[in-house]
């Protein structure tokens, strides 16, 4: 094993991250004889990058930044002719043609034309949507992933799914930076809109250079500062000049009445109507405001410059609790340039959130409901080193760190008594809570935190926890069980008073990164790619949740596992077809142990916490190759295909939890760190065409089969007790039909029209939707299923519609997303449960934004904007609460049904609503 490794370093190299730069081809010729000019400088206008001409005239230029640029080619005794406007996309070619005209004297004034954009980018060779900060910015929508869902193959339930996979198995990468929390699998970042500059969704395939990801690769590429000074700064809201008021205009008509306090009463005064007393509460219009900035200046010319950006963000939600936002997010990237062919980029982002918790059966207590902060940062150094026009190496060491803390909420300002004073003298707090139904009273026993020191944080996790209410003293979470975490419920079963059971978190999790590129375009046909990798991980999670029967469930992860990876990677692009073919070679240390014997795992059987016989974890490895071809079949018509092989280790709670092997709890579960990677082989064909320079149709078919998914399984340790551990035991299958249409703005024929349709009809089953599915229905008592069935997120079709209209000073778009229904269970009376047999109805929605530019003294260009969101204030239906009140009721009225006993309104889409916007830009 060890020699294979070492021969595969040898010979390869690696990366995981995303290819962040594009590049320019192209031929410099006589314009009368076509003969080929050697020696031309063609360069890139406010940059230090350029090339020459080789004898037969053709140029490479490398390492190019996503953006817009302007391209010269030079040559004494040839008229100098510059293309402007040439559009660079990340991992792509970009093709140029500089026929020069001879003249006997120099010329200052050259030749200037604009670059075409190609209809069809003849080099991809996988399923790919590119979208620019143009595109994104004209589309009603507020973030990246709002852009990305409108991609063919997406779906948005509970997470983004791409042609069927799971939602763990996309990754988000940032200026080649992986920003995905390595413990739960998922997104838990957010970067400012205003500072990107282009995105890439790969659900198709990808080449060799990317791994960690087994559905899709979402690729994004923040912006550079430019050679001259930008500023840029948007505000958007609805609380300004009565947006509020006209909110309720809006929503006046007899469907959505309920929604703004209107309430009956009977002779007595006593609210009867327990549905229209819920919405009193809950329901309102929002108040949202948000300012995003960019700023981006030359320091000193094309040797240093700075980029700024941010996004801050405060929402009180439509419902109480319920999405309301505080967010601050910060990106800056420093370009420095020592050298014309060196560059050195520094980079960091911030992100700081404090979600609101909600449940439904609180809904009259949410104040009590815990208290929750989410942030995370990543920074990068970057170093780049051109050694010829053709021939660059990179050098990357950057990290990416996430933290999520929530805690019981502690109110330090209890009035006792009525007196306008805080009582802060007894130990014990009592307060009077009055029954919004029934008006009894109840006296309630609450912790409160009256010096400001929060009673129930573990502040040095230690795993115990400092109550200084009772005198400063130090106990074991379990301890706690009966202090007073009393609830009160009313006799319809909401919790009016009380506090949520005791739950503490508090996770850190970061990703140390370094990485080495080698770059290489060694013949005019052949670009060569390669480079290592090493990722060190920081895992720390500490959990505490002391559920009901008195059983406390606790989770004190520390783990430091390790990965390394090495791929190399062709691109071959011929006259007739374009080739990308490599593989990967990925290696991960889970840097833990395992029991020798599973049925005998621990010292002491009553309550676990030390392993019997520990035995180290192995090393995994696997191989990944990966090829996609594109062949044109004429100008306007070309063939693709890819196949590849992805590999991914599960989000590494699944390796981690419970790695003490705590038995505390009545049905333990522990994490597998021995656990194998998970496996997707995945093909796709498809024909582009296109009918003019300014509309294309792709139709892609593709095929999905996938296994080694996590689910878990039952480990009996005594006669009667058991555990439940992690392991690869589910499989999958996904298939489907995309077809997407595209249409730039220009033609002869609706000119300012811009159309941007994605429809995909897609089957997605599986053994199942869950990495726990196995685990709960044994709690339930239910029999598990050994056949697939349709996964949670299967949409049979999704169209996602974007139609714009755009002139010189204004412009409007209609995104329109249409979804057939998504499965559910019906509840089932016996031990075998119907999974996924019925369908809900489908969702349409349709927002708009429109747009009116004008100039403020000559330079700042000022923008008014206008959102409408669900423009046809349609009622769509996006869960269930509970299936069997839903199954019960759904006939008499199918969206109170879908709201269940508790009335939940987050399972019906909002209400349509209004968002002004201005926007600055110098």
């Amino acid at each position: 094993m060890r020699k294979v490794f070492l021969a595969l370093l040898f010979i390869v190299a690696l990366s995981i991250f995303a290819g962040t730069t594009g590049k320019i081809v192209g031929r410099v010729y006589d314009a009368s004889t076509k003969q080929g000019l050697p020696g031309v400088n063609v360069i890139i206008e406010g940059t230090t990058m350029g090339a020459a001409t080789d004898p037969d005239g053709y140029f490479v230029i490398l390492n190019v930044p996503p953006g817009t640029y302007d391209v010269t080619a030079q040559m004494i005794g040839y008229q100098k002719m510059t293309i402007k406007g040439v559009q660079v996309i990340a991992d792509l070619t970009v093709t140029l043609e500089f026929p020069l005209q001879q003249t006997a004297v120099e010329i200052k004034k050259g030749v200037v034309k604009v670059a075409k954009r190609p209809i069809i980018k003849k080099d991809v060779t996988t399923s790919v949507a590119i979208m620019d900060a143009e595109q994104m910015n004209a589309m009603p929508v507020n973030t990246v992933t709002g852009a990305v869902v409108q991609s063919a193959g997406v779906v948005a339930a509970g997470g983004l799914h791409v042609r069927g996979g799971r939602a763990t198995e996309v990754v988000y990468v940032v200026d080649g930076i992986e920003m995905r929390d390595p413990y739960t699998g998922g997104y838990d970042s957010h970067i400012p809109q205003i500072s990107v500059q282009e995105t890439a969704v790969f659900t198709g395939g990808f080449g060799a250079e990317y791994g960690s990801a087994q559905s899709g690769v979402i690729n994004i590429v923040t912006k550079e500062a430019p050679s001259k000074i930008t500023i840029n700064f948007t505000g958007r809201t609805n609380d300004a000049m009565g947006l509020t008021g006209l909110q309720k205009i809006l929503d006046a008509n007899e469907q959505w009445a309920y929604r703004w306090g209107n309430y009956t009463a009977d002779t007595t005064g006593q609210i009867v109507d327990s549905t229209i007393l819920d919405s009193v509460y809950e329901i309102r219009p929002e108040k949202y405001k948000r300012f995003d900035w960019f700023i981006g200046f030359p320091i000193i010319k094309k040797k240093l410059a700075l980029a700024f950006s941010g996004e801050i963000t405060k929402s009180d939600g439509h419902i109480i609790n319920y999405e309301a936002t505080d967010r601050k997010t910060f990106n800056g990237k420093l370009t420095i340039h020592p050298s014309p062919n060196i560059k050195l980029t520094l980079h960091g982002l911030y992100n700081v959130e404090y979600p609101r918790w909600y449940g439904a059966s609180w809904k009259f207590n949410l104040d009590n409901l815990p208290e929750q902060k989410d942030w995370s940062y990543a920074f990068g150094i970057n170093f780049s080193h051109a050694l010829s026009s053709n021939t660059y190496w990179e050098l990357k060491f950057n990290n990416y760190s996430t933290f999520m803390k929530y805690d019981v909420f502690e109110d330090g300002s209890f009035d006792l008594n009525g007196d306008d004073y805080i009582n802060s003298t007894d130990t014990t707090q009592y307060y009077t809570v009055v029954d919004p139904y029934t008006g009894d009273t109840t006296i309630v026993e609450v912790p409160s935190d009256r010096n400001g020191i929060d009673d129930f944080t573990d502040q040095d996790n230690d795993r115990n926890v400092e109550i200084d209410t009772l005198g400063e003293r130090g106990s074991d979470w379990p301890d706690l069980t009966d202090y007073p975490f009393t609830r009160v419920q009313d006799v319809n079963g909401y919790i009016t008073a009380g506090y949520y059971r005791g739950a503490y978190h508090y996770d850190e999790k970061q990703i140390w990164t370094l990485k080495a590129d080698f770059v290489s375009q060694i013949t005019r046909e052949h670009q060569l790619k390669t480079g290592v990798e090493a990722k060190y991980y920081e895992i720390f999670n500490y959990t505490v949740d002391m559920a009901s029967g008195g059983n406390v469930y606790m989770t004190y992860t520390s783990a430091y596992p390790s990965s390394y990876a090495a791929y190399i990677q062709d691109k071959m692009e011929f006259k007739d077809f374009i080739v990308n073919a490599g593989f990967r070679f990925d290696l991960f240390n889970p840097n833990s142990y395992m029991p020798a014997d599973l049925y005998h795992p621990v010292t002491d059987v009553s309550r676990g916490g030390e392993i019997l016989n520990p035995v180290k974890t192995t090393w995994k490895w696997k191989i990944s190759p990966r090829i996609g071809f594109s062949f044109p079949i004429t100008e306007r018509d070309v063939l693709h295909f890819t196949y590849g092989h992805y590999f991914q280790i599960p989000p590494m709670h699944i390796l981690y939890t419970n790695n003490t092997w705590d038995f505390s709890g009545a049905f333990p579960l522990i994490g597998n760190p021995d656990i194998d990677a998970e496996k997707t082989v995945s093909y796709e064909v498809g024909v582009k065409h296109a009918f003019n320079d300014y509309m294309k149709i792709d139709i892609t078919a593709y095929m999905k089969d996938i296994s080694g998914l996590t689910d878990t399984r039952q480990i009996f340790y005594t006669a009667l007790n058991y555990y439940t551990l992690y392991t690869n035991a589910d499989y999958g299958t996904s298939k489907g039909i995309e077809v997407a249409i595209q249409k730039f703005p220009g033609g002869d024929i609706l000119p300012f029209l811009t159309l941007n349709i994605s429809y995909t009809f897609g089957i997605a089953r599986g053994k199942a939707s869950s990495y726990r599915q196995n685990y709960d229905f044994t709690w339930a008592g239910y029999v598990i299923p050994a056949e697939e069935h349709y996964l949670d997120w299967d949409q049979r079709h999704t169209l996602n519609m974007s139609i714009g209209f755009v002139t010189k000073n204004a412009g409007i778009n209609f995104l329109t997303n249409y979804g057939s229904g998504l499965p559910w269970s019906p509840p089932s009376r016996g031990r075998v449960q119907l999974i996924n047999t019925e369908r809900l109805p489908y969702t349409l929605t349709t927002n708009v934004r429109a747009h009116y530019d004008f100039l403020i003294a000559r330079k700042l260009k000022t923008s008014f904007v206008v959102d409408i969101y669900n423009l046809f204030n349609r009622k769509n239906i996006l869960g269930i609460a509970d299936a069997e009140w839903y199954n019960a009721y759904k006939d008499e009225d199918i969206y109170k049904a879908a709201m269940g006993a508790y009335k939940d309104p987050r399972n019906i889409s909002r209400s349509r609503f209004v968002r002004l916007g201005l926007e600055i830009k110098l």
